[in-house]
């Protein structure tokens, strides 16, 4: 994969523009761009119909779950042009380094589901309203870089470093709580609560996960050897039959009995 670095590696990583994030910073200030051009002759259009409207994604407008995080602030509503610098900023920092231990096409696809997974939360009644910006996704990616590289220095606030896997720690439980306490500050915390979570459940998977599946995996077995001791046990009450009485004295369930056991010794 071709990348283009640029920033100063000594402190831990610099920008990588990888393939697919370069795409992706393009795609984010072009539809800025139309966004602006839409407000100047002004038409609402595109918040109308491709921001993420909680009341009418579903089922009349489904591609919000996806369009929205390429929409940011613009007129006619607030316009905060740091709400798209900010994001673009985080994105080319942390997405060459994620994409290039994912690759190209599954980075694409792990930053649009953890977008998809900030809209999904937002559908909770508590949390209803319009939501824009690519904040869920990269948020996601954020996630990733502190699973892959969880002790490079990051600055907090700009100017503090601490290990990235502080960072996640400390963004995944401030916007938990913001969320928690419904903070009406315009932002949609619980956006990137699930961009967040998303992007930790496909890497790591469901805390406590293994153990979960390790459980049913036993339980699973254990029903297979009851049922094999069952059917063992038939089968021996049949051969029995069949060697005191004959052929002739057996019934149909019986036949299958024996034939299911061979079946399976087979099989085994």
């Amino acid at each position: 994969m071709r990348t283009r670095r640029f920033g100063a590696p000594g402190f831990g990583f610099g920008l990588d523009l990888t393939p697919t994030l370069r795409k992706l910073l393009v795609a984010n200030f072009a539809v800025w761009f139309v966004q602006l051009a839409f407000a100047w002759a002004g038409r609402d259009t595109m918040m109308e119909l491709f921001a993420f409207h909680s009341d009418r994604a579903l089922p009349w407008r489904p591609w919000q779950f996806v369009t929205y995080m390429f929409l940011h602030s613009a007129p006619p509503g607030p316009w905060h042009p740091f709400h798209l610098l900010l994001n673009m900023l985080m994105l080319a920092i942390f997405g060459g380094p994620v994409e290039r231990e994912l690759g190209s096409r599954r980075f694409l696809r792990y930053y649009v589901l953890c977008g998809v997974a900030g809209a999904t939360l937002s559908l909770l009644p508590p949390f209803h309203g319009t939501t824009v910006g690519a904040s869920a996704a990269i948020l996601g990616v954020l996630t990733a870089f502190g699973l892959f590289y969880p002790d490079t220095p990051v600055l907090l606030f700009f100017f503090l470093p601490i290990p990235a896997r502080i960072l996640v720690l400390f963004l995944a439980l401030f916007n938990l709580m913001a969320a928690a306490g419904s903070l009406q500050d315009g932002t949609a915390y619980i956006a990137h609560v699930g961009g967040m979570a998303a992007g930790y459940v496909m890497l790591r998977g469901l805390p406590y996960g293994r153990g979960i599946r390790r459980r049913w995996s036993a339980r699973a077995e254990a029903r297979r050897v009851a049922r094999r001791a069952e059917l063992r046990s038939r089968m021996d009450a049949v051969l029995d039959k069949l060697h005191r009485e004959g052929r002739d004295s057996l019934t149909r369930d019986e036949w299958n009995t024996l034939l299911d056991e061979s079946k399976r010794m087979r099989k085994d």
